[in-house]
């Protein structure tokens, strides 16, 4: 699972790059939001995993954070530390 995710981060890092050394379209943009959250969502994951708290990733979550981004990785992760 790790190993997906890394292969969306380098996607992220490529659509950043493509859309600083031109005008993105709108489609580039959404994709780069999706992929921020996503992203977002196991690198913080993974941050946290060093404190021994977890952030259940099914296809809910990844679909939430894909529309909100990475500030509703944000909010997810508050809402695990309240235990919602």
């Amino acid at each position: 699972m790790t190993f997906v995710f890394m292969i969306l981060f380098v996607i992220l890092l490529l659509l950043v790059v493509i859309s600083s050394l031109r005008r993105p379209n709108q489609l580039i943009r959404v994709m780069i939001h999706m992929l921020g959250g996503v992203v977002g969502l196991w690198l913080i994951n993974l941050l946290l995993s060093v404190v021994n708290i977890q952030i259940p990733i099914n296809i809910f979550t990844v679909i939430l954070v894909a529309f909100l981004g990475f500030p509703g990785v944000i909010v997810l992760t508050v809402f695990q530390f309240i235990g919602v």
